[in-house]
């Protein structure tokens, strides 16, 4: 992923906010999620503290990229230590906790199928090329899963896309159906205009921090788009 963040990290002392679901609840689980009032890029609060991934490359501009997880691999407790009914419902709001993050850095998650205890999930936008995504899926979204679901969690897959060979309008629009609910809840939309060589012109309304992730997003899937232009 390429797409740079406000170098900042945020680490709490409180007690996360935990809202309580069943399966029979629509209800989140999770913690609030905040914008810095300064440069509205969105992170998770949690007792031990999430740190963007901007944070390191903004202290060593010469470190490679890493997993936005990494920092909290060893770090025990940071979900609900209270287990769920493992359904694809559950699992989805479960990933609403990580989405976020994952968004503003041009990607996200989706749940593919849930089946004898096996969660099939696809990686979408810069999380799929990036380097550190294996590390995304073990130290964030497998974390996170286990933590809410015990052993009724037997495995965790990762669903890969097949590669794109003709960029169209329609293709581009079907790929920002994974951000649009959060666009959306945020007051914001996005439509796709036009494709032309290297060049990609949409129609965006919304922060700022969101429209960097979807123009990452656009670039990671089609390579061959090296230019994302925003219209109103």
């Amino acid at each position: 992923m390429t797409m740079a963040s406000l170098a900042t990290s945020i680490a709490g002392t409180g007690t996360s906010k935990i809202l309580a679901v069943s399966s029979s609840s629509s209800k989140r689980i999770g913690f609030p999620v905040i914008s810095h009032p300064n440069s509205r890029v969105f992170f998770l609060f949690s007792k031990a503290g999430i740190f963007s991934r901007s944070a390191v490359r903004a202290s060593n501009q010469e470190e490679a990229t890493v997993s936005p997880f990494e920092s909290v691999a060893s770090s025990p407790g940071l979900y609900s230590a209270q287990t769920f009914d493992l359904t694809p419902q559950n699992v989805d709001l479960v990933l609403e906790d990580v989405r976020p993050f994952l968004i503003s850095d041009g990607g996200n998650v989706d749940v593919v199928s849930v089946e004898d205890g096996v969660v099939s999930l696809k990686l979408q936008g810069a999380c799929t090329s990036c380097p550190s995504s294996s590390t995304t899926m073990t130290m964030g979204i497998e974390r996170v899963l286990k933590e809410n679901f015990g052993d009724a969690l037997k495995d965790i897959r990762q669903v890969f896309d097949e590669e794109v060979k003709h960029i169209t309008v329609e293709a581009v629009n079907a790929h920002l159906d994974i951000l649009r609910p959060a666009i959306k809840n945020y007051g914001g939309s996005v439509d796709v205009l036009s494709v032309e060589g290297e060049d990609c012109v949409v129609k965006y309304v919304g922060p700022e921090s969101i429209g960097m992730g979807i123009k990452a997003a656009i670039k990671e899937k089609f390579k061959d788009i090296s230019n994302v232009t925003f219209t109103s």
